[in-house]
């Protein structure tokens, strides 16, 4: 029992790991978003870009947009790692069941 319950706090853990790293995914978007709209803003305002066109490619050339894009990759980095130790919690934990079961039929097959 003592074993099923460590791969049960190890999946409680890797949930939880998922889950700010979802977190920290939806942070770096909406950073991402405001730093897009602020300088599409200014590039209206200060540098005279009429069009949609302008004002974003302005804004793309800007070292704080590349920033925010960077900040989101990690973020999406750190989301992917996180479901992937989940997901080896879980293999784990069904490989130890496997072989508890074929344990137990073979204990009963040969009478052990």
């Amino acid at each position: 029992m003592i074993e099923t319950e460590r791969f049960a706090q190890k999946i409680r853990d890797a949930g939880q790991e998922w889950a700010e790293a979802e977190r920290e995914v939806a942070v770096a978007e909406a950073g991402e978003k405001k730093m897009n709209a602020t300088l599409m803003l200014t590039a209206q305002i200060e540098h005279g870009c009429k069009t949609v066109a302008a004002q974003s490619t302005w804004a793309d050339q800007q070292a704080s947009m590349e920033i925010a894009r960077i900040q989101k990759g990690v973020a999406k980095g750190l989301l992917a790692g996180a479901k992937s130790n989940y997901l080896a919690a879980e293999v784990s934990f069904k490989t130890w069941q496997t072989i508890q079961a074929s344990t137990r039929m073979e204990k009963r097959v040969y009478g052990s």
